[in-house]
């Protein structure tokens, strides 16, 4: 189980106008790649070359068929442990 974490605010501080330019840029980098829900994998290239193949004997896109595995399971995941749990 995932342990949550508590944060503290900081205080606001000025930041030179480059360095200033450059945080709101990557700020607005981050925001838009939450809004896009974009996940980064760290395969290896193996790894990446047996999805590739998987993804190419049934006509998609390797990454289509990254995200329909990744739904699938999750799926299977959540029926099962809600069948443990009602079961309980």
């Amino acid at each position: 189980m995932t342990q949550r974490r508590s944060y503290r605010e900081l205080p606001d501080i000025e930041l030179g106008p480059e360095l200033d330019q450059k945080v709101r840029a990557m700020t607005e980098t981050a925001d838009q790649d939450i809004a896009a829900a974009r996940v980064a994998f760290s395969w290896g290239p193996d790894q990446l070359a047996t999805v590739k193949r998987a993804a190419a004997i049934i006509g998609v896109s390797y990454q289509s068929y990254i995200k329909q595995v990744l739904l699938r399971q999750a799926l299977m995941d959540i029926r099962s442990a809600e069948g443990i749990v009602g079961k309980v």
